[in-house]
């Protein structure tokens, strides 16, 4: 389905609408560095109990030129990208171009225990941002924007985007990468990220070119307003 993408308006609202926003991980960029590459693995755990209200979970980059590139993963009664939803979590690549507008690659359904990979680049030939999402080692949701942008915050997050939540299932990420225009030893995070979350060490086998972590596991966690 690469290069299927619809337009259906803003879900997720980051600038002024969300009911709130847990920042897991928040890693910027210095100086004239920038991320020109990532991915994330997101384990979904169970769909929250009771269902209600919007739950998100996503891995992001945002652009220098306010563009913001998600993989999300939501669960929601009367979801608009994954209708009769039920037990099941929806998936696709995601891009807030610059405060009001969005764009979408294809929305699929997926079962707790399912893997949902985002992978971020910046294609050299286009300059564009390609934002492949897989469920299960299968691409199912694309999408390209934000050309001549460049990478300068990462995310791991959670999210009430509507209505009053039930708290996040806990979930791990795996396989989290980050790779950097140059290297930046300094782009290390050291000790624990937010929220009670365990693991995600980072380590670079490069001098600070390339960026691997430890599985991230996030306990379930209220999401207020």
């Amino acid at each position: 389905m690469k290069g299927v993408s619809t337009t259906i308006g803003v879900f997720l609202a980051l600038v002024d609408q969300s009911r709130a926003n847990l920042d897991i991980i928040t890693l910027n960029t210095k100086g004239d560095t920038w991320i020109q590459e990532a991915s994330a693995t997101l384990v979904l755990g169970d769909v929250p109990n009771p269902m209600a209200g919007d739950v998100a979970l996503w891995s992001a980059i945002m652009m220098d030129k306010r563009d913001f590139l998600q993989g999300v993963t939501e669960n929601a009664l009367n979801s608009p990208y994954c209708p009769n939803l039920g037990s099941k979590w929806c998936n696709f690549a995601y891009t807030l171009v610059g405060s009001r507008n969005a764009k979408n690659g294809a929305p699929v359904s997926a079962a707790p225990g399912s893997r949902i990979k985002t992978h971020y680049k910046l294609n050299p030939d286009t300059d564009l941002w390609d934002q492949n999402l897989y469920v299960d080692d299968k691409l199912l949701s694309s999408i390209s924007t934000s050309q001549g942008q460049h990478g300068v915050i990462f995310y791991i997050s959670i999210e009430c985007a509507a209505g009053t939540c039930s708290p996040a299932p806990a979930h791990a990420w795996e396989d989290i990468s980050i790779t950097l225009s140059k290297a930046d030893p300094s782009f290390k995070h050291s000790g624990a990220w937010q929220y009670k979350a365990i693991g995600g060490e980072m380590s670079s086998a490069d001098n600070g070119k390339t960026w691997n972590f430890t599985t991230l596991r996030i306990p379930d966690i209220p999401i207020t307003g």
